[in-house]
């Protein structure tokens, strides 16, 4: 049954309107089913009905979205919503949809015919959509502002609702440029109640928010950040977490023991996010990646519970979808970063994704002096983009300063929830965490661990508090995937870094370089699969051909690593799309001489090491009378040959093919198509033979 605003009250086009809190409450239970408004939301709700600003600090999970959502239908009009994802969007109004409240959005995804519709129902005078999304980006173009304009003039805008508003100051840990051109709504529109909502700000991010949209005279409502229902732990201090080879068993080993439970596990990088999905479900847990390709299908089988562990990068893009399709999830039971994050801010609201259900959560951190001198060396080094882009000064500088509460955080002995509500301003006294956190609960066994990490950064020179003040270093452009971008062109020099880490900043530069190079195992894996995909074409295509798909593709993978696995990922990656553009247009002749000769090679290693030789890679289709080897290869082969590489002792007895570059593929493969097919297809037996004698000239 689709539900419709009270009509007592609000009849749909009429110029009344609900008013008082029991009516509020009404409203809320027909459409939304809660019996009662949550924290400050009411004040919230009654300031914007009554046409003021509000400034309004709540939470993630604290029920932002309905200090909007019931003023749309309280008061006849239009209800502006500005988000910043598309995917958000979508949700949000799915969700609107289904209790039967009028709500749409504008994107670029959208077609004409639907973006024209929910025009002419704005134009109609008495609109039936309550609530519209739109981007920040669409705000900002002439042609929406005039339509924007006219709903203004003709007594149809209600409020201007602006959700994650900390996207708007530079001082953020999420700035967004196209946040900035918001303030031009107040000017334009200047009796509309503008109501700014954001989960995370600190005190000088709230000033600012409210500076930069021009609220006048706003009603500022905070509601504490203390999240009583989760677990505050940091785990595993060690001076080089990679190193040590126990951190993704140990992952696993804790999500083991918790359960089938839903859980996130936050990295730094993409790369660490493949490796560490791929090494848990190797061991069984049903988890997934997050990356361009399949998040969409990820998160549809995480949302469903299909998959119970997701591991996505902390850039904004995957944050902010992951936050937006798992607003129906509130079952999150384990937050994990596996990583330091850069800053309290963005600790806070990712952690904040468990326990949205107010039930018993975990938010689990992974610290090591690996990931604080990465880290340190990134905001050290990446340049001062974000000061380009704003008047204000001292932003590098407020990264490093807001990167050490977060070093105080893991390196404190502490109650951690104090930490994290002394970040925002609250002043608490410790006897509020009651146990929860692992500072309070363990305090013997967190000192211990302590010590030995003091001990272990005097045995390898490093410091503990590595920053002596903020006003010594400058950092990174605080852009959310600062960590993709390319640290090339970046400033900073040896004074940024403190006296006792001078030593290792020659050594993190190549660090860094090699990271960002560096050819995971997913890569290899993912390479190989390439590989295997091109043989069996090449396999179907010259169907006289015998092949051990999965040996060659191995082999030829191994091939590409060897020759450019220690040059980086770039040169790796072309010389396998290379190899699959050579298997595309290779003949029977050409695979056996590189496959077959190499597969030769390769066996005798391995018989002068007293195994038996492996089963050639390649053959073609003989007789039932006929041997597969006719003679040994080792009497016909030289001594010195023997110590030789296989690629190297293929190399140097036959002349293989070059495999071509791009250019040169297109070309043969045109001259290929432009001459008849005049050339006879050679013989199984003919191809053997010739296998053969170049066996024997070996």
């Amino acid at each position: 049954m689709k539900k419709s605003p009270l009509p007592v009250q609000s009849l749909r086009g009429s110029d009344k309107k609900v008013s008082g809190k029991e009516a509020l409450v009404k409203l809320l239970r027909w459409h939304f089913g809660h019996a009662e408004f949550r924290g400050k939301q009411l004040d919230a709700i009654e300031a914007v009905l009554s046409g003021r600003d509000c400034f309004c600090l709540m939470p993630t999970g604290g029920g932002k979205s309905m200090c909007y959502q019931i003023p749309a239908l309280a008061k006849p009009g239009i209800v502006l919503v500005v988000c910043p994802l598309i995917a958000l969007m979508e949700n949000q109004v799915m969700a609107l949809k289904e209790k039967g409240v009028g709500a749409e959005y504008l994107s670029s995804t959208q077609t004409s015919a639907i973006k024209n519709k929910i025009h002419e129902d704005i134009d109609s005078g008495k609109p039936s959509l309550r609530l519209l999304y739109v981007t920040p980006e669409l705000i900002s173009t002439a042609g929406f502002m005039s339509k924007l304009t006219k709903i203004y003039t003709r007594g149809l805008l209600n409020l201007i609702a602006i959700d994650e508003a900390h996207c708007i100051s530079s001082w953020g840990h999420d700035f967004r440029p196209s946040y900035r051109k918001l303030s031009s709504l107040r000017s334009r529109l200047p009796d509309v109640p503008i109501l700014a909502l954001t989960a995370t700000a600190v005190p000088k991010v709230q000033q600012d928010v409210i500076e930069s949209l021009c609220l006048q005279n706003p009603l500022v409502l905070k509601s504490s950040f203390n999240r009583p229902n989760i677990y505050y732990e940091g785990i595993r201090y060690s001076s080089n977490k990679d190193l040590l080879g126990d951190a993704y068993a140990d992952l696993s080993d804790l999500l083991k023991s918790s359960g089938d439970v839903c859980a996130i596990v936050y990295c730094l990088e993409r790369t660490a996010c493949d490796d560490l999905s791929a090494h848990l479900s190797k061991s069984g847990i049903s988890c997934a990646g997050l990356n361009n390709k399949v998040r969409t299908s990820v998160l549809d089988n995480w949302i469903s519970s299909k998959i119970q562990v997701v591991v996505a990068t902390v850039a904004f893009g995957y944050d902010r979808l992951l936050n937006s399709t798992g607003i129906d999830r509130k079952d999150v039971r384990i937050v994990c970063h596996f990583n330091i994050p850069k800053s309290m801010e963005a600790f806070y609201q990712e952690s904040g994704r468990a326990g949205r259900d107010q039930l018993p959560s975990r938010s689990l951190l992974y610290y090591g002096m690996d990931d604080r001198k990465r880290m340190e060396f990134i905001l050290s080094n990446a340049g001062n983009k974000l000061q380009s882009l704003s008047s204000q000064e001292g932003l590098p500088k407020k990264s490093l300063t807001d990167f050490t509460q977060m070093v105080e955080y893991c390196e404190g002995s502490g109650c951690r929830r104090k930490k994290i509500l002394e970040s925002f301003g609250e002043q608490v006294p410790a006897s509020l965490c009651r146990k929860s956190c692992d500072a309070c609960k363990h305090p013997n066994l967190v000192s211990k661990y302590l010590e030995e990490l003091t001990t272990t950064c005097q045995q390898k020179s490093f410091s503990r508090i590595f920053m002596s003040s903020s006003s010594d270093v400058i950092g990174e452009d605080q852009l959310s995937e600062f960590w993709n971008h390319d640290d090339d062109n970046a400033s900073g020099s040896d004074e940024d870094i403190s006296d006792s880490d001078g030593k290792s900043l020659s050594f993190l530069g190549r660090v860094n370089k090699l990271d960002k190079n560096g050819i995971s195992e997913a890569l290899r894996e993912s390479s190989k699969q390439r590989l295997l995909n091109a043989l069996r074409q090449a396999q179907q295509r010259l169907d006289k051909l015998k092949i051990d798909v999965e040996v060659s593709a191995g082999f030829l993978e191994s091939e590409c690593y060897k020759k450019y696995g220690k040059t980086g990922k770039s040169f790796y990656y072309s010389q396998v799309a290379s190899t699959v553009r050579w298997l595309s247009t290779a003949n029977s002749l050409e695979l056996t001489n590189r496959l077959g000769t190499t597969t030769s090679a390769q066996s005798e290693d391995i018989t002068s090491k007293g195994e038996p030789p492996t089963t050639p890679l390649l053959s073609l289709d003989q007789g039932p009378t006929e041997s597969t080897s006719k003679e040994p290869i080792d009497s016909a082969k030289p001594e010195s040959s023997t110590c030789a590489s296989p690629i190297q002792s293929a190399s140097s007895s036959v002349m293989l093919p070059a495999i071509p570059s791009f250019s040169d593929f297109v070309s043969s493969r045109k001259a290929k198509d432009n001459l008849p097919n005049t050339s006879k297809k050679q013989s199984p037996k003919r191809v053997q033979k010739n296998l053969e004698k170049r066996m024997r000239l070996q």
